[in-house]
Protein backbone atom coordinates (compact mmCIF):
# COMPACT_ATOMS: atom_id res chain seq x y z
CA UNK A 1 0.00 0.00 0.00
CA UNK A 2 2.27 2.99 -1.37
CA UNK A 3 0.01 5.24 -0.93
CA UNK A 4 -0.31 4.91 3.33
CA UNK A 5 3.57 4.95 3.04
CA UNK A 6 3.89 1.16 3.42
CA UNK A 7 6.56 0.74 0.88
CA UNK A 8 10.57 -0.21 0.27
CA UNK A 9 11.84 3.77 0.75
CA UNK A 10 15.40 4.99 0.10
CA UNK A 11 15.81 6.83 2.88
CA UNK A 12 19.34 6.05 5.01
CA UNK A 13 19.56 4.38 8.31
CA UNK A 14 17.72 6.75 10.83
CA UNK A 15 19.53 6.06 14.40
CA UNK A 16 23.54 6.56 12.92
CA UNK A 17 25.42 9.00 11.26
CA UNK A 18 26.99 8.28 7.77
CA UNK A 19 30.99 8.99 9.66
CA UNK A 20 29.50 6.19 12.34
CA UNK A 21 28.83 3.84 9.50
CA UNK A 22 32.16 4.25 7.98
CA UNK A 23 33.49 2.98 11.12
CA UNK A 24 31.43 0.19 11.95
CA UNK A 25 32.61 -1.01 8.28
CA UNK A 26 36.44 -1.59 9.02
CA UNK A 27 35.38 -3.15 12.18
CA UNK A 28 33.52 -5.81 10.59
CA UNK A 29 36.20 -6.43 8.43
CA UNK A 30 38.20 -7.62 11.31
CA UNK A 31 35.63 -9.56 13.18
CA UNK A 32 34.95 -12.32 10.96
CA UNK A 33 37.41 -15.39 12.08
CA UNK A 34 39.59 -17.78 10.34
CA UNK A 35 37.80 -19.78 7.19
CA UNK A 36 38.62 -23.20 9.44
CA UNK A 37 37.00 -21.59 12.64
CA UNK A 38 34.33 -20.52 10.33
CA UNK A 39 33.17 -23.49 8.68
CA UNK A 40 33.30 -25.00 11.98
CA UNK A 41 30.70 -23.32 13.87
CA UNK A 42 28.86 -23.77 10.67
CA UNK A 43 28.73 -27.69 10.95
CA UNK A 44 27.82 -26.59 14.66
CA UNK A 45 24.70 -24.81 13.52
CA UNK A 46 23.87 -27.32 10.95
CA UNK A 47 24.19 -30.32 12.96
CA UNK A 48 22.16 -28.51 16.31
CA UNK A 49 20.28 -25.84 15.24
CA UNK A 50 19.09 -26.18 12.11
CA UNK A 51 17.27 -29.94 12.31
CA UNK A 52 15.36 -28.26 15.45
CA UNK A 53 14.83 -24.80 14.51
CA UNK A 54 14.95 -24.06 10.60
CA UNK A 55 16.30 -20.63 11.09
CA UNK A 56 17.57 -21.29 7.59
CA UNK A 57 15.33 -21.09 5.20
CA UNK A 58 17.56 -22.54 2.16
CA UNK A 59 20.42 -24.37 4.49
CA UNK A 60 22.21 -25.89 1.29
CA UNK A 61 22.36 -22.22 -0.41
CA UNK A 62 23.76 -20.82 2.38
CA UNK A 63 26.39 -22.64 2.59
CA UNK A 64 27.23 -22.96 -0.91
CA UNK A 65 27.43 -19.01 -0.98
CA UNK A 66 29.59 -19.13 2.33
CA UNK A 67 32.26 -21.53 0.84
CA UNK A 68 32.40 -19.36 -2.39
CA UNK A 69 32.66 -16.44 0.22
CA UNK A 70 35.61 -17.72 1.28
CA UNK A 71 37.30 -19.06 -0.81
CA UNK A 72 36.88 -15.40 -2.33
CA UNK A 73 38.86 -14.10 0.63
CA UNK A 74 41.44 -15.96 0.77
CA UNK A 75 42.13 -15.16 -2.63
CA UNK A 76 42.00 -11.66 -2.45
CA UNK A 77 44.11 -11.64 0.68
CA UNK A 78 47.34 -12.82 -1.54
CA UNK A 79 46.44 -10.21 -4.54
CA UNK A 80 48.20 -7.17 -4.55
CA UNK A 81 44.83 -5.31 -6.29
CA UNK A 82 41.75 -7.83 -4.25
CA UNK A 83 38.55 -7.90 -6.44
CA UNK A 84 37.01 -9.88 -4.11
CA UNK A 85 33.12 -10.29 -5.03
CA UNK A 86 31.06 -8.36 -2.82
CA UNK A 87 27.84 -9.45 -0.46
CA UNK A 88 25.46 -7.79 1.12
CA UNK A 89 25.53 -6.42 4.19
CA UNK A 90 22.19 -8.54 5.40
CA UNK A 91 23.74 -11.50 4.44
CA UNK A 92 27.21 -10.89 6.30
CA UNK A 93 24.60 -10.06 9.16
CA UNK A 94 23.35 -13.71 8.83
CA UNK A 95 26.29 -15.32 8.71
CA UNK A 96 27.18 -13.63 12.13
CA UNK A 97 23.94 -14.03 13.78
CA UNK A 98 24.85 -18.02 12.51
CA UNK A 99 28.07 -18.05 13.78
CA UNK A 100 26.44 -16.44 17.61
CA UNK A 101 23.89 -19.42 17.23
CA UNK A 102 27.04 -21.82 17.07
CA UNK A 103 28.81 -20.25 20.13
CA UNK A 104 25.53 -21.43 22.60
CA UNK A 105 26.45 -24.90 21.55
CA UNK A 106 30.05 -25.10 21.67
CA UNK A 107 32.06 -27.19 23.39
CA UNK A 108 33.85 -24.75 25.54
CA UNK A 109 33.55 -23.15 29.09
CA UNK A 110 30.05 -21.16 29.61
CA UNK A 111 32.04 -17.86 29.60
CA UNK A 112 34.09 -18.03 26.43
CA UNK A 113 30.31 -19.40 24.87
CA UNK A 114 28.60 -16.10 26.10
CA UNK A 115 31.75 -13.73 25.21
CA UNK A 116 31.79 -14.97 21.83
CA UNK A 117 28.16 -15.28 20.74
CA UNK A 118 27.57 -11.10 22.32
CA UNK A 119 30.46 -10.46 19.97
CA UNK A 120 28.89 -11.85 17.31
CA UNK A 121 25.69 -10.76 17.67
CA UNK A 122 27.17 -7.08 18.03
CA UNK A 123 28.50 -7.58 14.67
CA UNK A 124 25.80 -8.77 13.21
CA UNK A 125 23.74 -6.00 14.00
CA UNK A 126 26.26 -3.94 12.66
CA UNK A 127 25.77 -5.48 9.25
CA UNK A 128 21.93 -4.79 9.87
CA UNK A 129 21.96 -1.45 10.44
CA UNK A 130 24.50 -1.25 7.21
CA UNK A 131 21.91 -2.94 5.16
CA UNK A 132 19.42 -0.28 6.72
CA UNK A 133 17.30 -3.65 7.66
CA UNK A 134 14.33 -1.11 9.12
CA UNK A 135 13.65 0.86 6.12
CA UNK A 136 14.75 -1.75 3.20
CA UNK A 137 14.36 -5.15 4.57
CA UNK A 138 15.06 -8.50 3.05
CA UNK A 139 14.95 -11.96 3.25
CA UNK A 140 18.47 -11.98 4.82
CA UNK A 141 18.27 -9.25 7.26
CA UNK A 142 14.76 -10.81 8.40
CA UNK A 143 16.56 -14.67 9.07
CA UNK A 144 19.45 -12.80 10.46
CA UNK A 145 16.88 -11.26 12.83
CA UNK A 146 15.05 -14.51 13.52
CA UNK A 147 18.47 -15.73 14.91
CA UNK A 148 19.12 -12.81 16.55
CA UNK A 149 16.29 -13.28 18.95
CA UNK A 150 17.18 -17.00 18.89
CA UNK A 151 20.73 -16.48 20.47
CA UNK A 152 18.75 -13.69 22.84
CA UNK A 153 16.68 -16.66 24.41
CA UNK A 154 19.09 -19.06 24.43
CA UNK A 155 21.28 -15.89 26.56
CA UNK A 156 18.48 -16.00 29.30
CA UNK A 157 17.21 -12.90 27.41
CA UNK A 158 13.73 -14.22 26.80
CA UNK A 159 12.08 -10.69 27.01
CA UNK A 160 14.37 -9.08 24.35
CA UNK A 161 14.03 -11.91 22.02
CA UNK A 162 10.12 -11.64 22.29
CA UNK A 163 10.62 -7.90 21.81
CA UNK A 164 12.96 -8.78 18.69
CA UNK A 165 10.98 -11.23 17.09
CA UNK A 166 7.84 -9.13 17.28
CA UNK A 167 9.72 -6.61 15.16
CA UNK A 168 10.81 -9.39 12.90
CA UNK A 169 7.13 -9.93 12.25
CA UNK A 170 6.08 -6.43 11.59
CA UNK A 171 9.18 -6.22 8.98
CA UNK A 172 7.77 -9.87 7.27
CA UNK A 173 4.80 -8.35 7.12
CA UNK A 174 5.82 -5.22 5.10
CA UNK A 175 7.11 -7.62 2.81
CA UNK A 176 3.57 -8.75 2.27
CA UNK A 177 5.24 -12.58 3.48
CA UNK A 178 2.08 -13.18 5.52
CA UNK A 179 -0.59 -12.84 2.12
CA UNK A 180 -2.01 -15.46 0.49
CA UNK A 181 -1.31 -16.72 -3.26
CA UNK A 182 -3.49 -15.67 -5.01
CA UNK A 183 -3.27 -11.78 -3.03
CA UNK A 184 -2.22 -8.64 -5.34
CA UNK A 185 0.99 -7.82 -4.18
CA UNK A 186 3.82 -5.51 -5.59
CA UNK A 187 6.11 -8.53 -6.34
CA UNK A 188 4.80 -11.32 -8.82
CA UNK A 189 6.75 -14.78 -8.25
CA UNK A 190 6.50 -18.16 -9.22
CA UNK A 191 5.99 -21.35 -7.02
CA UNK A 192 9.30 -22.36 -7.29
CA UNK A 193 10.47 -18.31 -5.75
CA UNK A 194 7.53 -18.01 -3.47
CA UNK A 195 8.67 -21.07 -1.53
CA UNK A 196 11.63 -19.44 0.24
CA UNK A 197 9.18 -16.78 1.58
CA UNK A 198 6.24 -18.47 3.11
CA UNK A 199 8.62 -21.31 4.80
CA UNK A 200 10.47 -17.61 6.17
CA UNK A 201 6.77 -16.75 7.39
CA UNK A 202 6.37 -19.27 9.00
CA UNK A 203 9.46 -19.89 10.88
CA UNK A 204 8.48 -16.79 11.99
CA UNK A 205 5.56 -17.44 13.10
CA UNK A 206 7.34 -20.58 14.77
CA UNK A 207 9.17 -18.21 16.89
CA UNK A 208 6.62 -15.75 17.91
CA UNK A 209 3.86 -17.99 18.97
CA UNK A 210 5.97 -20.43 20.79
CA UNK A 211 7.83 -17.70 22.75
CA UNK A 212 3.97 -15.69 22.98
CA UNK A 213 2.82 -18.41 24.56
CA UNK A 214 5.40 -18.62 27.21
CA UNK A 215 4.91 -15.11 28.22
CA UNK A 216 0.89 -15.94 28.04
CA UNK A 217 0.71 -13.14 25.64
CA UNK A 218 -0.96 -13.33 22.26
CA UNK A 219 0.93 -14.05 18.87
CA UNK A 220 1.74 -10.56 16.63
CA UNK A 221 0.77 -13.12 13.43
CA UNK A 222 -2.72 -14.08 14.57
CA UNK A 223 -3.89 -12.84 10.87
CA UNK A 224 -2.05 -14.80 8.65
CA UNK A 225 -3.20 -15.95 5.11
CA UNK A 226 0.08 -17.63 3.86
CA UNK A 227 0.13 -21.53 2.87
CA UNK A 228 1.66 -23.39 5.19
CA UNK A 229 5.16 -24.42 3.14
CA UNK A 230 4.34 -28.57 2.58
CA UNK A 231 6.55 -31.05 0.74
CA UNK A 232 4.62 -32.87 -2.46
CA UNK A 233 4.39 -36.04 -0.51
CA UNK A 234 3.77 -34.89 3.09
CA UNK A 235 0.19 -35.59 3.26
CA UNK A 236 0.91 -39.10 1.92
CA UNK A 237 4.29 -40.00 4.05
CA UNK A 238 3.63 -37.88 6.80
CA UNK A 239 5.15 -34.45 8.18
CA UNK A 240 8.49 -33.55 8.71
CA UNK A 241 9.37 -32.41 12.07
CA UNK A 242 9.56 -28.71 10.70
CA UNK A 243 6.57 -29.28 8.94
CA UNK A 244 4.86 -30.52 12.02
CA UNK A 245 5.94 -27.75 13.65
CA UNK A 246 4.34 -25.39 10.79
CA UNK A 247 1.11 -26.79 11.63
CA UNK A 248 1.15 -27.16 15.45
CA UNK A 249 2.02 -22.93 15.36
CA UNK A 250 -1.12 -23.00 12.92
CA UNK A 251 -3.06 -24.66 15.10
CA UNK A 252 -2.07 -22.05 17.76
CA UNK A 253 -3.16 -18.82 15.75
CA UNK A 254 -6.66 -20.82 15.17
CA UNK A 255 -7.19 -21.19 18.89
CA UNK A 256 -6.16 -17.60 19.57
CA UNK A 257 -8.18 -16.13 16.93
CA UNK A 258 -11.14 -18.27 18.99
CA UNK A 259 -10.45 -17.04 21.93
CA UNK A 260 -10.58 -13.33 21.05
CA UNK A 261 -14.15 -14.05 19.95
CA UNK A 262 -15.25 -16.02 22.84
CA UNK A 263 -14.36 -14.49 26.78
CA UNK A 264 -13.01 -17.73 27.88
CA UNK A 265 -13.36 -21.21 26.16
CA UNK A 266 -14.96 -24.20 28.38
CA UNK A 267 -14.25 -27.35 29.08
CA UNK A 268 -15.11 -29.42 26.19
CA UNK A 269 -13.52 -26.54 23.81
CA UNK A 270 -10.04 -27.20 25.91
CA UNK A 271 -10.30 -31.15 25.27
CA UNK A 272 -11.43 -30.71 21.41
CA UNK A 273 -8.45 -28.33 21.09
CA UNK A 274 -6.09 -30.68 22.88
CA UNK A 275 -7.56 -33.44 20.90
CA UNK A 276 -6.57 -31.57 17.96
CA UNK A 277 -2.77 -30.63 18.98
CA UNK A 278 -2.44 -34.58 19.73
CA UNK A 279 -3.48 -35.34 16.19
CA UNK A 280 -0.61 -33.97 15.11
CA UNK A 281 1.83 -36.59 16.71
CA UNK A 282 -0.09 -38.19 14.20
CA UNK A 283 0.37 -37.11 11.18
CA UNK A 284 4.22 -37.28 11.45
CA UNK A 285 6.82 -39.47 9.52
CA UNK A 286 7.34 -42.66 11.08
CA UNK A 287 10.66 -42.23 12.71
CA UNK A 288 8.73 -39.38 14.22
CA UNK A 289 5.81 -41.24 15.37
CA UNK A 290 7.18 -44.39 16.83
CA UNK A 291 10.45 -44.94 18.33
CA UNK A 292 11.28 -47.79 17.66
CA UNK A 293 11.19 -46.38 14.29
CA UNK A 294 14.28 -44.08 15.12
CA UNK A 295 17.10 -44.79 13.51
CA UNK A 296 19.50 -41.98 14.31
CA UNK A 297 19.98 -39.75 17.40
CA UNK A 298 18.59 -36.82 15.55
CA UNK A 299 15.18 -39.10 14.95
CA UNK A 300 14.95 -39.71 18.60
CA UNK A 301 15.84 -36.41 19.65
CA UNK A 302 12.80 -35.13 16.96
CA UNK A 303 10.34 -37.66 18.24
CA UNK A 304 10.88 -36.02 21.67
CA UNK A 305 10.64 -32.94 20.31
CA UNK A 306 7.74 -33.21 18.99
CA UNK A 307 5.93 -34.56 21.83
CA UNK A 308 7.33 -31.44 24.11
CA UNK A 309 6.38 -29.11 22.01
CA UNK A 310 2.67 -30.61 21.55
CA UNK A 311 2.45 -31.02 25.04
CA UNK A 312 3.43 -27.65 26.06
CA UNK A 313 0.64 -26.35 23.78
CA UNK A 314 -2.10 -29.13 25.34
CA UNK A 315 -1.01 -27.60 28.71
CA UNK A 316 -1.13 -23.89 27.79
CA UNK A 317 -4.47 -24.99 26.31
CA UNK A 318 -5.53 -25.97 29.91
CA UNK A 319 -4.44 -23.17 31.64
CA UNK A 320 -7.81 -21.77 32.30
CA UNK A 321 -8.81 -25.01 33.91
CA UNK A 322 -6.69 -23.45 36.69
CA UNK A 323 -7.96 -20.12 36.77
CA UNK A 324 -10.16 -19.09 40.15
CA UNK A 325 -13.29 -20.67 40.06
CA UNK A 326 -12.59 -23.22 37.63
CA UNK A 327 -12.62 -26.85 38.07
CA UNK A 328 -9.34 -27.27 37.75
CA UNK A 329 -7.32 -30.28 35.58
CA UNK A 330 -8.32 -33.55 35.36
CA UNK A 331 -6.04 -36.59 35.02
CA UNK A 332 -5.20 -36.62 31.66
CA UNK A 333 -4.67 -33.30 31.17
CA UNK A 334 -2.04 -33.63 34.00
CA UNK A 335 -0.53 -36.54 32.64
CA UNK A 336 0.46 -34.47 29.19
CA UNK A 337 2.34 -31.50 31.70
CA UNK A 338 4.18 -34.53 32.79
CA UNK A 339 4.67 -35.52 29.36
CA UNK A 340 6.71 -32.16 28.77
CA UNK A 341 9.72 -32.71 31.31
CA UNK A 342 9.85 -36.47 30.58
CA UNK A 343 10.62 -35.30 27.05
CA UNK A 344 12.92 -32.80 28.15
CA UNK A 345 14.85 -35.15 30.71
CA UNK A 346 14.89 -38.34 27.50
CA UNK A 347 16.72 -35.05 25.13
CA UNK A 348 18.72 -34.22 28.03
CA UNK A 349 20.10 -37.52 28.23
CA UNK A 350 21.35 -37.38 24.29
CA UNK A 351 22.27 -34.19 23.81
CA UNK A 352 23.16 -30.79 24.98
CA UNK A 353 20.07 -29.12 23.29
CA UNK A 354 17.65 -28.70 25.66
CA UNK A 355 19.82 -27.16 28.79
CA UNK A 356 21.48 -24.53 26.13
CA UNK A 357 17.84 -23.59 24.73
CA UNK A 358 15.56 -21.74 26.78
CA UNK A 359 12.23 -23.06 25.33
CA UNK A 360 12.88 -26.54 26.15
CA UNK A 361 13.88 -25.51 29.46
CA UNK A 362 11.07 -23.29 30.18
CA UNK A 363 8.74 -25.76 29.26
CA UNK A 364 10.59 -28.86 31.04
CA UNK A 365 10.70 -26.27 34.47
CA UNK A 366 7.64 -24.96 34.20
CA UNK A 367 5.72 -28.05 33.65
CA UNK A 368 7.32 -29.74 37.22
CA UNK A 369 6.77 -26.57 39.06
CA UNK A 370 3.16 -26.59 38.09
CA UNK A 371 3.24 -30.36 38.99
CA UNK A 372 4.19 -29.19 41.90
CA UNK A 373 1.40 -26.54 42.74
CA UNK A 374 -1.14 -28.93 41.92
CA UNK A 375 0.64 -31.47 44.94
CA UNK A 376 1.65 -34.09 42.31
CA UNK A 377 4.97 -34.06 44.26
CA UNK A 378 3.17 -35.90 47.22
CA UNK A 379 0.64 -37.71 45.16
CA UNK A 380 2.46 -39.01 42.15
CA UNK A 381 5.82 -41.07 42.46
CA UNK A 382 6.60 -40.93 38.60
CA UNK A 383 6.20 -37.26 38.93
CA UNK A 384 8.57 -36.75 42.08
CA UNK A 385 11.29 -39.17 40.39
CA UNK A 386 11.05 -37.05 37.18
CA UNK A 387 11.44 -33.88 39.00
CA UNK A 388 14.09 -34.77 41.25
CA UNK A 389 15.92 -35.82 38.11
CA UNK A 390 15.33 -32.43 36.55
CA UNK A 391 16.87 -30.94 39.65
CA UNK A 392 19.66 -32.64 39.30
CA UNK A 393 19.80 -31.46 35.70
CA UNK A 394 19.46 -28.01 35.93
CA UNK A 395 21.31 -27.78 39.23
CA UNK A 396 25.04 -29.33 37.12
CA UNK A 397 24.69 -27.56 34.31
CA UNK A 398 23.74 -24.10 35.95
CA UNK A 399 26.57 -24.37 38.35
CA UNK A 400 28.84 -22.29 35.85
CA UNK A 401 31.81 -22.06 37.33
CA UNK A 402 31.60 -21.03 40.93
CA UNK A 403 34.51 -22.33 43.35
CA UNK A 404 34.36 -25.66 43.86
CA UNK A 405 36.52 -29.08 44.42
CA UNK A 406 34.12 -30.75 41.45
CA UNK A 407 35.16 -30.79 38.28
CA UNK A 408 33.74 -27.67 35.96
CA UNK A 409 30.92 -29.63 33.07
CA UNK A 410 31.36 -28.56 29.98
CA UNK A 411 27.59 -28.14 29.55
CA UNK A 412 27.24 -25.19 32.11
CA UNK A 413 24.78 -22.38 31.98
CA UNK A 414 23.22 -19.74 33.80
CA UNK A 415 19.47 -19.31 34.42
CA UNK A 416 17.51 -16.68 34.13
CA UNK A 417 15.48 -14.34 36.88
CA UNK A 418 12.29 -16.19 36.32
CA UNK A 419 14.00 -19.70 35.68
CA UNK A 420 16.26 -19.31 38.73
CA UNK A 421 13.49 -19.05 40.78
CA UNK A 422 11.44 -21.57 39.22
CA UNK A 423 14.36 -23.92 39.97
CA UNK A 424 14.39 -22.70 43.82
CA UNK A 425 10.89 -23.43 43.78
CA UNK A 426 10.64 -27.02 42.99
CA UNK A 427 13.44 -27.76 44.97
CA UNK A 428 11.85 -26.28 48.14
CA UNK A 429 8.60 -28.05 46.79
CA UNK A 430 10.90 -31.50 45.94
CA UNK A 431 12.80 -31.58 49.65
CA UNK A 432 10.29 -29.80 51.99
CA UNK A 433 7.78 -32.59 52.21
CA UNK A 434 5.35 -30.26 53.52
CA UNK A 435 3.74 -32.54 56.02
CA UNK A 436 6.65 -33.34 57.56
CA UNK A 437 7.74 -30.65 57.85
CA UNK A 438 4.06 -29.10 59.24
CA UNK A 439 4.54 -32.20 62.20
CA UNK A 440 7.99 -30.59 63.11
CA UNK A 441 6.83 -27.07 63.31
CA UNK A 442 3.35 -27.10 63.97
CA UNK A 443 1.91 -25.98 67.93
CA UNK A 444 -0.10 -28.33 69.36
CA UNK A 445 -3.12 -26.98 69.29
CA UNK A 446 -2.34 -26.29 65.46
CA UNK A 447 -1.59 -30.03 64.80
CA UNK A 448 -5.24 -30.68 67.13
CA UNK A 449 -6.63 -28.25 64.86
CA UNK A 450 -5.37 -29.49 61.91
CA UNK A 451 -6.30 -33.12 62.68
CA UNK A 452 -10.14 -31.85 63.11
CA UNK A 453 -10.34 -30.36 59.61
CA UNK A 454 -12.46 -32.53 57.58
CA UNK A 455 -11.04 -34.78 54.84
CA UNK A 456 -12.59 -32.74 51.80
CA UNK A 457 -10.65 -29.48 52.78
CA UNK A 458 -7.54 -31.64 53.14
CA UNK A 459 -6.84 -31.36 49.50
CA UNK A 460 -7.30 -27.64 49.93
CA UNK A 461 -4.23 -27.77 52.59
CA UNK A 462 -1.90 -29.45 49.99
CA UNK A 463 -2.82 -26.83 47.36
CA UNK A 464 -1.95 -24.43 50.26
CA UNK A 465 0.96 -25.84 51.37
CA UNK A 466 2.31 -25.81 47.65
CA UNK A 467 1.72 -21.92 47.63
CA UNK A 468 3.73 -21.36 50.92
CA UNK A 469 6.37 -23.28 49.49
CA UNK A 470 6.61 -21.38 46.13
CA UNK A 471 6.43 -18.07 48.32
CA UNK A 472 9.52 -19.28 50.49
CA UNK A 473 11.49 -18.08 46.99
CA UNK A 474 9.81 -15.19 47.08
CA UNK A 475 9.92 -13.52 50.50
CA UNK A 476 12.99 -15.19 51.52
CA UNK A 477 11.94 -17.76 54.02
CA UNK A 478 8.53 -18.96 54.65
CA UNK A 479 7.71 -22.28 57.09
CA UNK A 480 6.71 -25.32 55.15
CA UNK A 481 3.42 -25.67 56.80
CA UNK A 482 -0.06 -23.79 56.77
CA UNK A 483 -2.28 -23.31 59.83
CA UNK A 484 -5.58 -21.65 59.99
CA UNK A 485 -5.73 -18.13 59.14
CA UNK A 486 -6.53 -17.04 62.68
CA UNK A 487 -3.20 -18.55 63.47
CA UNK A 488 -0.64 -17.63 60.51
CA UNK A 489 0.64 -14.49 62.01
CA UNK A 490 2.16 -15.72 65.22
CA UNK A 491 3.10 -19.30 64.19
CA UNK A 492 5.23 -17.57 61.31
CA UNK A 493 6.52 -15.37 62.94
CA UNK A 494 7.28 -18.40 65.66
CA UNK A 495 8.89 -20.22 63.21
CA UNK A 496 11.42 -17.15 62.01
CA UNK A 497 12.95 -17.02 65.15
CA UNK A 498 13.50 -20.54 66.09
CA UNK A 499 14.16 -22.54 62.81
CA UNK A 500 15.76 -19.65 60.60
CA UNK A 501 17.40 -17.25 62.80
CA UNK A 502 19.28 -15.86 60.24
CA UNK A 503 16.87 -14.64 58.23
CA UNK A 504 14.03 -12.18 59.34
CA UNK A 505 10.53 -11.89 58.48
CA UNK A 506 8.56 -9.04 58.66
CA UNK A 507 5.19 -7.61 58.71
CA UNK A 508 5.04 -7.15 54.59
CA UNK A 509 6.58 -10.84 54.33
CA UNK A 510 3.84 -12.33 56.34
CA UNK A 511 1.59 -10.12 54.52
CA UNK A 512 2.63 -11.40 51.24
CA UNK A 513 2.19 -15.21 52.40
CA UNK A 514 -1.03 -14.73 53.12
CA UNK A 515 -1.25 -13.06 49.80
CA UNK A 516 0.24 -16.22 48.37
CA UNK A 517 -2.49 -18.34 49.87
CA UNK A 518 -5.43 -16.95 48.41
CA UNK A 519 -3.81 -17.31 44.71
CA UNK A 520 -4.97 -19.73 42.16
CA UNK A 521 -2.75 -22.36 41.02
CA UNK A 522 -2.27 -20.24 37.59
CA UNK A 523 -2.13 -17.24 39.62
CA UNK A 524 0.94 -18.57 41.53
CA UNK A 525 2.56 -20.03 38.72
CA UNK A 526 2.25 -16.61 37.39
CA UNK A 527 3.74 -15.26 40.22
CA UNK A 528 6.90 -17.24 39.91
CA UNK A 529 7.80 -17.33 36.72
CA UNK A 530 7.01 -13.47 35.20
CA UNK A 531 7.62 -11.42 38.82
CA UNK A 532 7.12 -8.21 37.50
CA UNK A 533 10.12 -5.74 37.57
CA UNK A 534 10.28 -2.23 38.23
CA UNK A 535 12.68 0.91 36.98
CA UNK A 536 13.67 3.50 38.98
CA UNK A 537 10.74 5.29 38.62
CA UNK A 538 8.15 2.71 39.89
CA UNK A 539 7.47 1.90 36.82
CA UNK A 540 7.04 -1.64 35.56
CA UNK A 541 9.51 -2.79 33.07
CA UNK A 542 6.59 -6.26 31.96
CA UNK A 543 3.64 -5.27 33.43
CA UNK A 544 1.49 -8.58 34.75
CA UNK A 545 -0.64 -10.64 32.00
Amino acid sequence: MPILGLQISSAPYPFMSKEHMDKIRHDIASALPSDRDVLKSFQIYKQIVQPFWGLLIDIDDFESKLCIYLEERSSSAKRTSPKQKGVSSAWLGMLFAVLAVASNYAETTYHKRVAAAQTYVQTSFHCLRLSNFLIRPSLDSLQALLILGFVLANDMKAEASWALIGLTCRLAQALGLHRGPNENGRITSSDENDLPRRKLWWTIVWQDSLLSLSFDRTPIAVITRCQVPLRPTALTEGFTYTEAMYHLCQRVLDFVKNDSTNSQPDYNQIIANSIEVENIRQKVLPALRIKEACKTVQDRLQYFAVRLHTSFVVSVLCRPALRRGAHGMDISQKAHIAEKFRMYLKMHSLSVIPTRSWAFTYHGLSSAVLLGILGETKTDPEVRQLQGELISALSATAAKEQPSTVPKSDKDIELSGPLSRALVALKNIYDHGWVVEQQRVMAPEAQTMQDGVPKQDQTDYEHQNAALAMASMQNGMVPPYVTPFHMRRSLLTRYSMEYAPQLTMGMGDIQSVEQTLNMSPMDLFDSIFWESGYDFTGGAFYPPF
